[in-house]
């Protein structure tokens, strides 16, 4: 994830904030990350992410002694999750507006070194109802109020996935092949001991086929969602469903597909000549020639 991040940040050349989930909370995609620069040798991108319950951390080292032996590298430890209550006077209050509602969040927020990285990390403490979670971010310029921000929009993957699942569809490929090997009790394939050719085609055709459908499915998800917001009152118009309650004047991407689909119906047949058309009914089974006549 990690390396692929950085291979879009590097062609696209600007300066970027990637959102991910505790599961990166780790100091290889910090590592990662650090390495791409711009011709500058400026940073392009930077990262927020949960930090990990039992994440630790390191204040400054003391100042050199000039006594013999190795000077300190790290300074006292603090185990962070233990600061709501060590140091819950030290929160500080800020009003975030999030989904388009502003909101009280208590937060601390501490510049610490991380010792995967051997440097600092900026830690933000937040407190959410009765929820507690730490915040790591690379850039430690960035304010606290942003990167609690910047990680609300995460939850926005989740609704993403909701859509492509269950009304996409895009999770919904049926492509197999006998060739691939079979998974094991760890949802691993090796595929390491396949070493035909004829197999390694048959693979290699069939991962090609589902990352087309999963492509096509975003492709498709992105057009209703500039549909939306191109055509917010044309969809309004021609939508047929009932609503309890219109929470936003941006309708939704099912609303939007529910108004191409009626349209696309009532107007099927100003589409007989069509290039598109013509592909489909090209698809379709043709009956065979020796085929018996249904008795009436």
């Amino acid at each position: 994830m990690a390396t692929m991040a950085a291979e879009l940040v590097s062609v696209v050349s600007k300066r970027c904030i990637i959102v991910l989930d505790a599961y990166f909370a780790v100091g290889p995609v910090f590592l990662i990350l650090k390495q791409t620069l711009d011709g500058r040798g400026k940073r392009l991108i930077h990262l927020v992410t949960r930090a990990k319950k039992n994440v630790v951390a390191y204040h400054d080292p003391p100042p050199k002694t000039g006594l013999p032996g190795r000077p300190r590298e790290y300074g006292s430890k603090l185990c962070l999750m233990d600061l709501f209550e060590t140091m819950a006077g030290r929160f500080e209050q800020t009003t975030i507006s999030l989904y388009g509602q502003c909101k009280e969040v208590p937060f601390l927020c501490l510049d610490l070194i991380w010792k995967p990285i051997g440097e600092k990390v900026r830690f933000v403490l937040v407190r959410d109802g009765s929820e507690q979670f730490i915040l790591m971010c690379s850039d430690v310029e960035l304010l606290a109020s942003d990167i609690i921000r910047a990680y609300s929009y995460r939850f926005k993957i989740e609704v993403s996935f909701k859509v492509l699942k269950h009304l996409m569809g895009a999770f919904f490929y049926r492509f197999w092949t006998s060739a691939w090997p079979r998974i094991g009790k760890r949802n691993v394939s090796d595929l390491s001991s396949v070493d035909d050719q004829r197999s390694r085609r048959l693979i290699r055709q069939t991962a090609n086929a589902i990352e087309a459908f999963m492509n096509f499915g975003c492709i498709a998800t992105g057009i209703l969602q500039i549909v939306s917001l191109n055509f917010h009152q044309t969809i309004w118009k021609k939508y047929l469903g009932w609503l309890r309650t219109v929470t936003s004047t941006i309708p939704s991407e099912e609303v939007v597909r529910s108004v191409i689909q009626e349209e696309y119906f009532h107007n099927f047949r100003c589409f007989s000549n069509s290039a598109i058309y013509r592909i489909i009914m090209s698809k379709n089974r043709k009956p065979t020639v020796d085929a018996l006549p249904l008795a009436a």
